[in-house]
């Protein structure tokens, strides 16, 4: 079968021909119906992050999946043939440190997990994966139209219920930094828990983003000028720049949530940190619950909203997808088996 992944050998993005894989009796067989691309694609194709697993040369992309059960092991409870599921993207470490012994892969403090596509195990940009069933989430047939953005939102539900529960009075106001699929699901999520949101991003007033934007019912604006504090910060641009800019916007008690910032040098405000009692976290992959409220959130979601950020591609059109800007689409997703 087909497989879109990295060549590490001679370090380009690729279709390789790929063995179907075998399920052992406790394992999943699955047929990968959709394939969601990010920034994460993006810096793994240009050799910036990721590598392949141990002994290999070929690392199979795509960590953002929906799929179907195209079979279940003897030994397998809770999932039979037809059913749809989003597959978490972390494996826990071996042996499992404290966190992942207790089922938060996410909070592993080893530093030995595996994300699948993109350290040390094959993604799902292909037509068969398996996994445990551990791994997998069920997904409504309701929502298997739009579940393709389940781990990307997972990431958000994750971080969202982090800076609410540190927030001391209550949060009213978020700012989200950044109008791609993070941020807008981000904003979203701030949203249907009652605070009042705004994303601050480049796009013009007219680009397709930012009307799908304000029929969702949030705030725009262009540039970071004349922005308003808020209670919670969200940076899901992945710029420096951005990152460190954001402080400034935090309120006293503010919460700062970091989930695409990469490093950056320069000043550091800790005085105004310690005098306004504001906080800082990162937050990188989901818990079990956040899947949870994943699914619940995406149910709730005004539908429209939801299919406008989704532009679906073909397999092969990979190398727009990965290579290219995103453009103005939200989410590009891969439309892998019928």
């Amino acid at each position: 079968m087909k497989a879109v992944g990295l060549d590490y050998s001679r370090r380009r993005l690729c279709i390789r021909d790929v063995a179907e894989p075998e399920p052992r009796a406790d394992q999943v067989l699955l047929e990968v119906v959709e394939v969601g691309v990010c920034g994460t694609d993006r810096e793994l194709a240009h050799f910036h992050l990721g590598y392949p697993p141990e002994g290999e040369e070929f690392l199979t992309l795509g960590h953002e999946a929906l799929a179907r059960v195209a079979a279940a092991g003897s030994k397998v409870q809770g999932f039979q043939r037809g059913d749809w599921v989003a597959p978490a993207v972390r494996r826990s470490c071996r042996p499992a440190c404290v966190s992942c012994a207790r089922g938060r892969r996410d909070l592993c403090v080893s530093g030995n997990w595996h994300d699948r596509g993109v350290t040390g195990e094959h993604g799902y940009f292909t037509r068969y994966a398996v996994d445990s069933p551990e791994d997998l989430v069920l997904v409504p047939p309701s929502l298997a139209d739009r579940a393709v953005l389940m781990e990307p939102l997972s990431v958000v539900e994750k971080a969202a219920a982090t800076a609410l529960r540190l927030h001391e009075p209550g949060a009213r106001k978020a700012l989200v930094l950044g109008a791609g699929p993070i941020g807008i699901l981000s904003a979203l999520v701030f949203q249907k828990r009652g605070l009042e949101v705004t994303i601050a991003s480049l796009e013009e007033e007219a680009a397709p983003r930012v009307r799908l934007i304000r029929r969702a019912g949030v705030g725009y604006r262009q540039g970071t000028g004349q922005l308003e504090q808020a209670d919670i910060v969200v940076e899901a641009t992945g710029s420096s720049q951005v990152a460190a800019a954001g402080l400034g916007f935090l309120a006293p008690l503010g919460v700062y949530a970091l989930i695409g910032g990469s490093n950056a040098s320069g000043d550091f405000p800790f005085r105004q940190m310690v005098l306004k009692n504001q906080m800082v976290f990162g937050s990188v992959n989901a818990s079990p619950e956040a899947f949870k409220d994943g699914l619940n959130d995406l149910a709730a979601f005004d539908g429209a909203v939801v299919d406008g950020l989704l532009h679906r591609l073909a397999f092969d059109d990979f190398e727009r997808s990965i290579l290219a800007p995103p453009g103005e689409a939200v989410k590009l997703v891969h439309r892998i088996a019928g």
